[in-house]
């Protein structure tokens, strides 16, 4: 933990004078952007080795939290619609009449599982098994932080969900993993 806090300090002190500087290229929102991607990646290498934090780095920037699921394809196609899906999350949570739309968890078909369509499956009264079912439908591999478990959990999802979250798909998972750090 006194690592990760000193990583994160570390950060702040490098990339905070950066912005704003006029002798940098760009304009001062650039830098910024810039500066915020930075920090996004020093983040999620510190916060763990997981496939979104590694293969996405500070792309989703403060969104990251809200992707639980991808397929590879998806993953290491193109970054941007990894954004988009957590964008849409943030301005458009999923409903409990998308769950009643759909038959997996990916309740949108963006090809992505982001929290708020999990909240939405549990909003809906769907059990434990429907839950898991649908996880599984979406062919997707889910990558979960302890933090996201835990917020999750207080939300009202299931720790019996989040723990089968785990091993679905796991070898995927795995493989996703193991591409990203190559």
């Amino acid at each position: 933990m006194e690592r990760k806090i000193a990583v994160l300090v570390l950060t702040g002190f490098m990339v905070g004078p950066l912005a704003g500087c006029e002798s940098l290229p760009g304009t001062k929102g650039q830098q910024a952007a810039a500066g915020g991607g930075v920090a996004g990646a020093v983040l999620g290498s510190v916060i763990g080795d997981g496939v979104f934090a590694t293969v996405l780095g500070g792309a989703l920037g403060a969104g990251a939290g809200y992707l639980i699921g991808a397929n590879s394809d998806k993953l290491f196609g193109n970054k941007d619609d990894a954004n988009k899906a957590v964008k849409s999350a943030q301005s458009s949570p999923a409903t409990v009449a998308d769950v009643k739309k759909s038959k997996t968890a990916d309740l949108n078909s963006d090809g992505f599982v982001t929290t708020d369509e999990l909240l939405a499956m549990d909003k809906a009264g769907l059990g434990d098994k429907e839950m898991i079912a649908r996880l599984e439908a979406t062919d997707q591999f889910f990558d979960l932080t302890a933090a996201q478990e835990d917020r999750l959990a207080g939300q009202g999802i299931s720790r019996n969900v989040l723990k089968e979250m785990r091993n679905i798909n796991r070898d995927q998972r795995e493989a996703a993993l193991s591409r990203a750090r190559k």
